[in-house]
């Protein structure tokens, strides 16, 4: 951590520099050139001297202690986090007893007094910085005793757009650099990689096998110099043996993986895995002959035995088990297959109708246990790890299973263990004989948990992959934390979006890959976060020869050949305009008239920010009503804590949380400035996660306050959401209401049939941000006989694994329809077989939108896709579709130098809400 002012850093200035002494080198080993950088660390339990500051090189190597009287004026300003410390050797490196050290100072506006006064009760004074730059490394030492140029606060910082233009820039370069040759995968993968995915596999091989020095690192004259900090050493850096594939979404990163896994073992061969050589279709199950994870669910996954009981040479009497989706898709036909053909076609019909009674009768519900495990006769010999650990999110685990079940040829068997669920195996000699171990990040995270020790963490991996890699970019989060301590040789990173908001977000992959000096938080800071937030000269092309060397990123318009590597079908998007009935509009037109008065009065108040509840209650009412009558729920604004029961104010509290979570506004928690998990609401009704909250409860102990408002902060007044499924309900129509139609169901349901008249094959996701309203839409869909499934957040994962794995099916009588929720549209899904989305509401967040559209619009879709969103005529849906706009524009200029505050954010929203509801 950057003393402990990492949140602020971005913010930070410079107050001055300071010329200080570092005694003490004989005692030490740690070593430095001339302009080197050095780390200041307090040692508060020096026996000595409990002020006692530690001079340290980029290794970490102790160099010596700042001289006594200066560590005294330090020692407050580090431990009050007044001020970060930097510092750099300019000269006298090769000293014995004592040599010069040049110290930066940088912290907030608001603190600059302070350090200063503190150091002047010491008798010291800080130089100003001088109107010049550099990264705080180079210093000129002139004949008449040194004088020295301080990294300053850059005179001109890039504007947003310029950083992300750069950042374009930066990613656009990565593309056009043809960075392989085409590598041909290994037999065990049965299916065909297109040219970009051989490419990709051609320049993974190569990061794996490199022997090459890492990025800023030279050899000069038998050391190992760095030229970013000017550290050297004697023993050679080791390489990155991996790297980022940060190809956009939908152009087989999953695929290329799997083809890395099984081309690419020990000394460039590929992963011994054994050939199934008999013709018995049993034969086929290739995830793992070990006893395997039963998956999120006893009756997920049924398994089959293998009905001649032959034991394979070298396995001790283990029954050969594969694992097969209770809808067999795993059996395909042999012959070749393109990453792209993910439905069973025609041609393979009949052999699931052959294969379907037999299997019937061979299926036997799997005993969950892990006490019969047999253990695996060694093979290979020993000469080094084998398995691979592929870390996903939740939602796309299912998807890697069928993934595996899909691309590894039927006749190899690979040992596949998938480490989820209750009783997972705790061993890590069962779990370092498989070749691919597949585990979740919240697994990984509550496994490594409080002693930060784990059956994953006992184990020396071949290689990991973190799939969404971006999930471990907050450096604070736990499961960042488990990440960064796996053992490894081989690391990679798969995303399609390596920075989210800003160049902070790359500080933990790098991290990951150990990338040696960036493993420490202060060197990346010093050498590439902070020249390029502060537009430094120089510090934009240093990120960029770092990333294009590790990295590999190619789009959907990017070109193979002079080809573009997809071809894909094209992809429209239409308005439709929807005019309210006359009783719609009045309905409207009443609660908006309501809610603007309310909210003007929050404003002339200036409390709308803690209103913000209220605020997007009411935004969230017209939109529903837009959608349909019965969807509005009666909130009525006035809140005040003062006059109600205990019980009330809790129901009160709920009601406002669901109304925040349901509002479809994809609210951030605003200490960590994520997407919410494990929503809680204070009384003074503002929403953040559990963790977060509990965590400002313990640092500002005994007198905590509201992070938003500054209202007083007690535990016992934190209130937890109810899970989705009770979201839902309790918003749905009441029972007693007769069901009505509205303009938009009428509108969707005319787009349906016409659509089922000319072209009765084709499939449709209808997709709502609310979930009731997708209950609502079921009705007139039963009627009109329309054959339908559906995917909503509350659903358990093994029924939303059967509702894809029904509605991408091309059996005749499979369902047309899907009604899928916002939310849940989000990561990972494949939904290929739709060619038509009816986008029932507009989202706040286009970036949602988008994503939920490339379900469909991907690798393996073989139409052109229709996309209708459906807006209500003056109505806020027509503002939001403007803001929308807006959005994307920022959105281009994502990588912001600064990252706005959580009130800014909030405060943004409601500026937003009122342009929406035209105040």
């Amino acid at each position: 951590d950057v003393s402990g002012t990492e949140e602020d850093t971005d913010s930070a200035i410079l107050y001055g520099t300071l010329r200080g002494s570092v005694v003490g080198l004989r005692y030490y080993t740690g070593i430095v050139n001339n302009n080197e950088m050095v780390a200041l660390q307090r040692e508060p339990n020096n026996p000595y001297d409990k002020n006692a500051v530690k001079v340290n090189n980029v290794n970490g190597d102790q160099v010596g202690h700042i001289k006594k009287e200066l560590a005294a004026a330090l020692a407050g300003i580090m431990d009050n986090k007044l001020a970060a410390v930097e510092g750099v050797v300019p000269y006298g490196a090769k000293n014995s007893f004592t040599m010069p050290v040049q110290m930066s100072f940088w912290g907030k506006e608001e603190n600059k007094e302070a350090v200063l006064d503190q150091l002047k009760r010491h008798g010291f004074k800080l130089a100003p910085p001088l109107k010049e730059y550099g990264f705080g490394s180079k210093w000129i030492s002139g004949k008449a005793g040194p004088s020295y140029s301080a990294p300053v606060h850059a005179a001109v910082q890039l504007t947003t757009e310029q950083l992300k233009g750069e950042f374009d820039k930066l990613f656009e370069d990565l593309k056009k650099d043809d960075k392989t040759c085409e590598m041909e995968a290994a037999e065990a993968v049965g299916t065909l990689l297109l040219p970009h995915q051989k490419q990709a596999l051609g320049w993974m091989v190569s990061r794996e096998n490199s022997n090459d020095l890492p990025p800023f690192w030279e050899e000069r004259s038998n050391f190992y110099y760095n030229i970013l900090t000017n550290f050297a050493e004697k023993k050679r850096p080791k390489n990155v043996l991996g790297g980022i594939l940060a190809d956009d979404m939908g152009l087989g990163k999953t695929l290329t993986t799997i083809a890395l896994i099984l081309t690419n073992f020990q000394d460039g061969k590929p992963l011994p895995v054994e050939k199934i050589t008999s013709d018995n279709f049993a034969k086929v199950g290739l995830i793992t002959k070990l006893k395997t994870m039963c998956i999120f669910h006893k009756h997920q996954f049924l398994l089959y035995e293998d009905s001649s009981n032959v034991t394979e040479p070298g396995v001790s009497n283990v029954k050969k088990v594969g694992i097969t989706p209770l809808k067999y898709s795993g059996y395909k036909a042999k012959k070749p297959r393109y990453s792209g053909s993910s439905d069973l076609e025609e041609s393979q019909e009949w052999l699931l109708q052959q294969t379907e009674s037999k299997l019937q009768e061979s299926f036997c519900e799997f005993l969950i246990g892990t006490s019969n495990i047999q253990s695996v006769e060694k093979k290979y010999s020993d000469d080094g790890p084998r398995a691979t650990l592929i870390v996903c999110p939740l939602s796309v685990l299912s998807n890697w299973i069928d993934q595996f079940q899909q691309h590894i040829h039927q006749d190899f068997n690979v040992k596949i263990y998938v480490y989820y669920g209750s009783d997972r195996s705790k061993d890590p000699s069962v779990l370092s004989e498989q070749d691919i171990v597949l585990t979740t990040y919240n697994i990984l995270a509550t496994d490594y948990g409080i002693r930060g020790d784990s059956p994953l963490h006992n184990v020396k991996w071949l290689r990991i992959v973190l799939d969404e890699g971006h999930a471990i970019r907050n450096p604070n989060a736990q499961q960042t934390k488990a990440a960064l301590n796996l053992k490894a040789d081989r690391r990679w990173v798969l995303t399609a979006t390596p920075i989210q908001n800003s160049v902070k977000d790359l500080w933990s992959l790098i991290s990951f890959l150990k990338l040696k000096p960036f493993t420490d938080r202060e060197w990346w800071h010093r050498t590439i976060q902070r020249p390029v937030t502060m537009g430094v000269p120089g510090g934009l092309r240093r990120l960029q020869s770092l990333i294009s060397s590790i990295t590999l990123r190619r789009t959907k318009t990017s070109q193979v050949k002079g080809k573009p590597i997809l071809e894909l079908p094209k992809r429209e998007v239409l308005v439709q305009y929807i005019t309210l009935t006359e009783e719609e509009r009045q309905i409207y037109q009443s609660v908006k008239n309501e809610g603007k008065a309310t909210i003007s009065r929050f404003f002339s108040e200036g409390n709308a920010l803690a209103h913000y509840a209220d605020i997007l209650g009411v935004l969230l009412r017209l939109r529903q009503i837009c959608c349909h009558p019965h969807l509005c729920i009666n909130t009525s604004s006035s809140f005040s804590a003062g006059n109600k029961t205990s019980e009330e104010l809790h129901e009160r509290l709920v009601s406002k949380m669901k109304l925040i979570l349901s509002s479809g506004s994809d609210e951030e928690c605003s200490v960590c400035l994520e997407s919410l998990t494990l929503p809680v609401i204070t009384h003074c009704a503002h929403v953040f996660c559990k963790p977060c909250i509990f965590e400002v409860l313990r640092n500002e102990q005994p007198n905590a306050k509201c992070p938003l408002c500054r209202n007083e902060l007690h535990v016992e007044h934190l209130v937890e959401c109810p899970l989705e499924e009770e979201i839902d309900s309790s918003n749905g129509k009441k029972p007693d209401q007769e069901w009505i139609s509205s303009s938009k169901i009428n509108a969707l349901m005319h787009a349906l049939i016409e659509l089922r008249r000319d072209n009765p094959a084709a499939k449709c996701l209808v997709v709502s941000q609310f979930t009731t309203f997708l209950s609502l839409i079921e009705n007139p869909l039963k009627e009109s006989g329309f054959a339908f499934t559906r995917l909503d957040g509350s659903m358990a994962q093994k029924k939303r694994v059967e509702a894809i794995r029904c509605f991408q099916s091309n059996q005749a009588g499979s369902p047309t329809i899907m009604l899928l929720s916002l939310k849940a549209g989000g990561v990972g899904l494949n939904l290929t077989a739709a060619s038509r989305v009816f986008l029932m509401d507009p989202a706040w967040n286009p970036a949602a939108e988008d994503q939920c559209f490339d379900r469909c619009h991907r690798l393996g879709q073989k139409h052109d896709v229709v996309i209708t969103k459906f807006i209500v005529k003056d109505s806020v849906e027509e503002n939001i579709l403007k803001i929308q706009n807006k959005k994307r524009e920022l959105a281009a200029g994502a990588f912001a130098t600064k990252k706005p505050s959580a009130s800014e954010v909030k405060q943004n929203k409601i500026n937003e809400i009122k342009a929406v509801i035209d105040l």
